[in-house]
Order: structure tokens, then sequence, then C-alpha cells
């Protein structure tokens, strides 16, 4: 079964893990990269998670109480039987949950993903294979640069402007195309002055066709 690939947005969400090892330590790292709020509930903890910063670490065992405010949850205990409870209660609240390498169990599974600024590149293999998805990672890897966040982010700064003062939406691809192709060439190109040359280019081009 493949799984569809749906982006969400976990900024401050309240994201719970059950389980203090290393498999916990990788979701806990993962949720932070997205800026997560996470609460880490287990009996025991690695050195690793007791010295991540700015987490919730509860020190015993699961409560049914835990769940009031989970918007997700990641089941990373070393006990099956327990990983599959956490899951039956997330099912019956409808909170998205993740049973580590407990396929059946989970109602969402965490991609294989490379991230540079808010571009995200991520790969599954519908928990089939992870040797598949680490391939397709290192692939990509090489090609989401840091100056291709960098881009990224100023592109979406302008995209209000360009909505409002490029008319159609060929002229904005073109647009973004040509900003992209710069910017690749040479990301110290695309500075202040070189972008309002091109805005002006495109601005003056549909004043002339208002005009005809």
């Amino acid at each position: 079964m493949a799984y569809f690939p749906m982006f969400v947005q976990l900024k401050n969400k309240k994201c719970l893990v059950i389980g203090g090892g290393r498999i916990a330590l990788r979701k806990i790292e993962v949720l932070k990269d997205f800026e997560a709020d996470v609460t880490v509930i287990a009996p025991e903890m690695i050195p690793q998670i007791r010295q991540i910063d700015k987490i919730r670490r509860i020190f015993r065992t699961f409560m049914e109480e835990d769940f009031k405010e989970a918007e997700l949850v990641v089941a990373a205990t070393n006990d099956q039987k327990v990983n599959s409870e956490i899951s039956k209660i997330c099912m019956q609240r409808k909170i998205p949950v993740n049973a580590v390498d407990q396929k059946e169990d989970c109602s969402f599974i965490f991609p294989s993903y490379v991230k540079e600024g808010e571009v995200v590149a991520a790969f599954s293999s519908g928990g089939q294979s992870p040797m598949i998805t680490q391939y397709l990672k290192e692939k990509i890897k090489p090609n989401l640069t840091e100056e291709l966040g960098q881009i990224a982010q100023i592109l979406g700064s302008l995209r209000a402007f360009a909505k409002s003062c490029i008319a159609t939406e060929q002229q904005r691809k073109e647009f973004y195309k040509e900003l992209l192709q710069i910017g690749l060439k040479d990301i110290d190109s695309l500075e202040e002055q070189r972008i309002n040359e091109i805005i002006q280019k495109y601005t003056k081009n549909q004043s002339e066709i208002e005009e005809q």
C-alpha cells in the first residue's frame, strides 16, 4: 500500500514520544527539526535524550490522560504490546500515531528526507524497504543545497508582489524561472538591485500590454 505524501505543519504542535531509547531519540530529533513542541515519557531515558534542549521529559510510564492535548504521538518503547496499546488509544481519539517498526499500528510513517531551509524532499517505500529510501535520499542530497533553500526564501518573499503586479500566471512563471536560473548560477547575483531590475522588466511588459 502506497502512502499519500502529505506535508504537515508541526511548528509548536504538541507531539508526544513514548519511549526513552535510541529509536525514540531519532524520532525526537526529526520532530525537533520541524520545530515541534515535544514531550517525552519513559521511566528511563538515554543520556542523549536527557541532553536535548527545549523538550519536556516525564520519567514514568504513560497514562491515558497524557493523550489529552497530544496532536501527534510516537510509540517508541521496546515492547510491541505496549506500542500496540498506545496505538489503540490514539486511534480511538483520532490522534495521528506512529508505532515504530509496527506498520499495522501506524496511521502515518516517518519518511526519509532531505531538508534545506523550508525546502524538503521526502521519500517513502510504504514501510517496505529503508534501504530504498536511504538510496533516494543520498541521490537527491547533492542537489538540494543550502543555496536552493535560500533561493526558495527569496522567491517566497516575492510572491505577494508578483501576484499583485504581474497579471498572468504565465508571466509569473517566467519571472520566477528567471530568478531561479540566476540564483542557481550564482546565489550572490540575486541581490536587491538585480531583483529590482527584473521586477521592472516584467512590470514594464505588463504596462505595454495594458496600453495596447
